[in-house]
């Protein structure tokens, strides 16, 4: 007889207090949810919970009953909320589990309240927030301890799960290969099928990216070994998710027939639970399928569908994984704009929802998919975020892709602009008399054959002032630029004197050095303050003599270069924190020239914004209309990111506006948004910082909690902070004003339906 018919069997004993009643259906729910049966759960509950957005009814439970009540009713919300892709299931289930475990803490029972933590802790995962998950983990691992194996057993899945998830492939399988003995001692089928199951699926990633064909022959293996425990365990939900993975692992090794089979057979599975999340993450895989076959339009059809199911259930990683497919199907079917916009939003889910491989990976598809229709400068953007996000990887063939994607961004430059872009600098347009005066200083120092520093902040021209002093000096070679932030310090210094090592010697090809291409040109070198000591040592030299060693050279020989450094910071700032030395600074230092931000010209912002409201209007094919007033709107704006954020802000706007009038308040509206605290000016007299910073947090929790109706986790989130109960612990005590916005606990998710119905019976 199986456990579940002895629980139902027992709750028709009509001696059983509520407490006890209450007790059973959970341990029937926790079976049933076990199986992968949901719905059954579900039903399991009902006397007491019946739908997600409900609140479980408690009323003569003792507490500990309660407390679990709350667990099932909250697990049941996220496992329920993923399958049917419920809005806003994520938060209700994390609010009834949250609760579940203060009881549970109250009451001392650490077991349970491991538990909870192990349950709360797939809630941030199916959000996307892996930091949180494993943190949540790491708590429950210890809250456990050696008691209760299946328990343990679970959380230490969920750990590989999470670790998984994140492209840690080696920490996921050094967990589960350490804790093999003590899956082999559980007699629950359905943990044992999951544990062979994760395990299969880390080696498939594992033999894929690492190109192991042993692995992946050992995660086959394992793939059967968890079938035969989920068809012991009738867990039809897991026998479909090892379906999609052999459809998967198939398509990848070019078995498409094959592919397709094992994807039809997992969507009928799914499709008879009617878990339409699932259903999404199969045409997910299906369409990355079609995609490797060329089969571009049925590829964007399956995806579509995808994207339109998952923007609704709150898996932010799931989500940011299908928009990365779609933004490639769109790419390969031409529509640019799209494609651009589905990986841009793929970026943001992926970064919100605490998902950096998903948004690194997002940021080198689009590199990849569309880079002849970028520029190099928003080229360079995205692969210094997707080397932020992922250049610490575990995954050997993302890091792989991110050194390609190096070569394309900073080799394809071509290292010579001088054939696009340079001329039309030249009537770079300008109105306010410090710029006319600074292309006279320009034009003056151009006519000499000396190194240039050129000072000034994040986008304020000092590159483009660069290319017009180098065409201005009719030097005959190259204009060659080198940012020496946004390559390895390794990379860097083959970069500039050709010496081809390490593990970089793929990303440098068979690249001379800038130094060398730059001969009889000019060598812009931006950031000069992150060259390491070793290449300032050298940039001396090359300044005092000319000299640099060439490729497998041994002895050195000259160069003609002409070098123009460029920083944001002050030299002085630098030389006292020593990442400059003061021998470098003095000989590049012969002519200075300081570019004024461009809140101090603002007669230039409406030229500027003139011209790029024409480039915008080329790139989408359409007529934007800015208003006199919205201009001269954008000219009062501070623009502290310079022409960087005039163009951003420009593009911005009309790309959310095609079709409209952007007015003044689109302008501000759009400009509160990309604000930054930093640039905020405070009336100095009197000032207290402690007060200031107390109302500045205020006003930001404030809205938070006007953004998300009063939700404590959803503000949180928000807010960028990692556990809701941190969001509590500022409001109790540094804003306990703000506590009345909160809603309460007790009527949060009380259902519209079931307060009709009291009604109907009174």
């Amino acid at each position: 007889m199986s456990l579940s018919v002895q629980i139902t069997q027992r709750l028709q004993d009509p001696s059983l207090t509520l407490s006890e009643q209450a007790r059973l259906r959970c341990s029937l729910t926790k079976a049933l949810e076990e199986s992968g049966n949901y719905e059954g759960a579900r039903e399991a509950m009902a006397p007491l919970w019946q739908r997600v957005g409900d609140r479980p009814t408690l009323e003569g439970l003792d507490e500990a009953s309660a407390a679990m009540v709350l667990l099932r009713a909250g697990t049941l919300s996220g496992w329920l909320g993923s399958a049917l892709q419920i809005p806003e299931a994520q938060e209700i289930a994390k609010d009834l589990i949250s609760e579940s475990m203060a009881v549970f803490e109250s009451l001392g029972d650490k077991i349970r309240v491991g538990e909870a933590q192990t349950e709360l802790s797939y809630c941030y995962w199916r959000e996307g927030a892996f930091d949180e998950a494993r943190v949540m983990l790491q708590e429950a691992l210890r809250r456990l301890g050696d008691a209760e194996l299946e328990l343990r057993a679970v959380a230490i899945l969920r750990s590989a799960v999470v670790e998984s998830s994140s492209l840690r492939l080696h920490d996921a399988l050094r967990i589960l290969m350490e804790s093999a003995t003590l899956f082999e001692a559980c007699s629950n089928h359905s943990i044992r099928g999951r544990y062979h199951n994760e395990l299969a699926t880390t080696l498939k990633n594992l033999g894929l990216s690492e190109k192991r064909a042993d692995l992946i022959d050992q995660a086959l293996i394992e793939y059967a070994a968890a079938s035969f425990h989920f068809e012991q365990a009738s867990h039809v939900r897991y026998c479909a998710r090892v379906e999609n993975n052999l459809g998967f692992l198939s398509s990848t090794v070019g078995k498409f027939a094959e592919a397709h089979e094992h994807l039809n057979r997992s969507q009928r599975l799914f499709d008879s639970l009617k878990d339409s999340g699932s259903v999404a993450q199969v045409d997910d895989t299906r369409s990355r399928t079609l995609l490797t076959q060329g089969r571009n339009v049925e590829a964007e059809k399956v995806i579509k569908n995808a994207v339109r199911t998952l923007e609704t259930g709150g898996q932010q990683a799931l989500l940011a994984e299908a928009l990365t497919t779609h933004g490639t199907a769109l790419a390969r079917l031409h529509q640019h704009a799209q494609a651009r916009g589905a990986l841009e939003r793929a970026i943001t889910v992926a970064e919100t929802a605490g998902d950096p491989e998903g948004a690194g990976r997002a940021a080198l598809t689009l590199i990849e998919e569309l880079f002849e229709n970028l520029s190099h400068n928003e080229r360079r953007n995205f692969y210094e975020r997707a080397d932020h996000l992922i250049g610490e990887s575990q995954h050997a063939e993302t890091l792989v892709r991110l050194r390609a994607g190096a070569r394309k961004v900073f080799l394809a430059r071509g290292l010579d602009q001088t054939d696009r872009g340079s001329k039309a600098l030249l009537t770079s347009p300008h109105a306010s008399p410090k710029t006319a005066a600074l292309m006279r200083q320009a034009r003056d120092v151009a006519a000499s054959n000396s190194t240039v520093f050129i000072a000034g902040e994040t986008g304020a021209g000092k590159e483009v002032l660069a290319r017009l002093i180098h065409e201005w000096s009719g030097r005959n070679g190259k204009f060659v630029v080198l940012d020496c932030a946004a390559l390895p310090a390794t990379l860097l210094e083959s970069h500039l004197f050709g010496h081809h090592r390490g593990a970089f010697r793929g990303a440098i090809d068979d690249h001379a050095g800038a130094v060398q291409d730059a001969a009889g040109g000019t060598l812009f070198l931006t950031a000069v303050d992150e060259l390491s000591v070793a290449s300032q040592s050298k940039i001396l030299r090359l300044l005092d003599g000319g000299e640099v060693y060439p490729v497998g050279a041994s002895l050195p020989e000259l160069v003609d270069v002409r070098i123009i450094a460029a920083t944001t910071q002050a030299p002085e700032e630098m030389i006292a924190k020593g990442t400059l030395r003061d021998g470098l600074y003095y000989r590049l230092n012969v002519l200075r020239i300081d570019i004024p931000p461009l809140r101090e010209r603002p007669e230039d912002i409406i030229a500027l914004a003139r011209q790029f409201i024409a480039e915008v209007e080329g790139n989408l094919g359409c007529r934007v209309r800015f208003s006199d007033e919205s201009l001269a709107a954008i000219q009062k704006l501070p623009l502290f990111g310079n022409v960087w954020e005039l163009r951003m802000l420009i593009e911005r706007l009309a790309r959310s506006h095609q079709g409209e009038t952007i007015t003044p308040k689109a302008v501000n509206a759009l400009a509160r948004q990309a604000a930054s605290p930093l640039h905020h000016q405070p009336d100095w007299e009197p000032c207290d910082l402690t007060e200031e910073v107390r109302l500045f947090e205020r006003r930001h929790i404030e809205q938070a909690l006007k953004a998300s109706g009063g939700a404590i986790t959803k503000a949180a989130k928000l807010l960028g902070l990692k556990h809701h109960q941190s969001l509590m612990t500022m409001l109790k005590t540094r804003h306990q004003e703000l506590l009345a916005a909160r809603l309460p606990p007790q009527k949060r998710h009380r259902s519209i339906i079931s307060k009709r119905l009291k009604l109907v019976k009174r």
